[in-house]
């Protein structure tokens, strides 16, 4: 639709249900996401899985790095029960679980690669990309990272990789030039920009050069307005129904 946005849930529908979780990422489907984001990370034992934090402690059972772990060690911890005890029992799941789920609820992913180094976010990035390929998921998914040297290497790797960096530094104003710069340098037509220190003028200014700016993560409404009237290509954020109450109102 004309001046519609991509909706895409952070870490999931992460406002009702534990964040990196198929409870989140089914809620998310749901309630009308475009998109679900999710965060990449590697198991000791080499199993691409779902988690944000490089450690275990706020989000599971488990204490100390994920990378310390195998993947069948990790696949045993209690991921929901923090969140709430109707979630207890949710496990920590692998990246062929959301691509499976992906490909069933027919929704996109933005996947960003995570790891304790460069050298491993470089690793899990080209992974991600790689997966993507084989299941022939190139034209419809993107991979994003803070580490504009890994996404680089992931798109050289694998042809046709879609690329969504995080823009640098995370946070306070930016200027459309070194927006675009960023993006255009590693030939990415999206970047994405924390939502709290978006101006319209750089927002036009980018998105009339071709690149598409995603804003995350406005979650509440108030938020995902602002944002919104500045006409964003993506919407960010961990209240997937208040984004889309807030996107069919002005569709109205």
């Amino acid at each position: 639709m004309p001046n519609r946005p991509l909706i895409i849930a952070h870490r999931g529908n992460s406002l009702l249900a534990p964040e990196q979780t198929m409870a989140a990422y089914r809620a998310a489907a749901e309630l009308g996401a475009d998109m679900i984001e999710a965060d990449v990370r590697r198991s000791r034992d080499g199993v691409l899985l779902l988690m944000h934090d490089e450690t275990l402690d706020r989000t599971t059972t488990g204490a100390g790095p994920v990378a310390d772990f195998t993947w069948a060690e990790l696949s045993e911890l209690d991921a929901g029960g923090w969140f709430g005890q109707d979630y207890a029992g949710e496990r920590v799941p692998c990246l062929d679980e959301l691509l499976d789920f992906a490909e069933e609820a027919d929704i996109s992913l933005c996947l960003e690669a995570k790891g304790a180094t460069p050298r491993e976010q470089r690793f899990v990035a080209s992974a991600v990309a790689q997966e993507l390929a084989r299941r022939g998921r190139l034209d419809r998914d993107v991979v994003a990272s803070f580490d504009h040297e890994a996404l680089a290497e992931a798109a050289r790797a694998t042809p046709g990789l879609r690329l969504a960096p995080d823009r640098l530094p995370e946070r306070g104003p930016s200027r459309a030039e070194t927006l675009i710069a960023q993006a255009r340098r590693i030939g990415a037509e999206i970047i994405q920009h924390h939502h709290a220190d978006l101006a319209p003028a750089a927002v036009k200014a980018t998105q009339e050069a071709g690149i598409a700016i995603w804003a995350w993560p406005a979650t509440s409404e108030e938020s995902i307005e602002r944002v919104h009237v500045m006409s964003v290509a993506g919407l960010m954020g961990d209240d997937v129904a208040a984004m889309v109450r807030v996107v069919d109102r002005s569709l109205t």
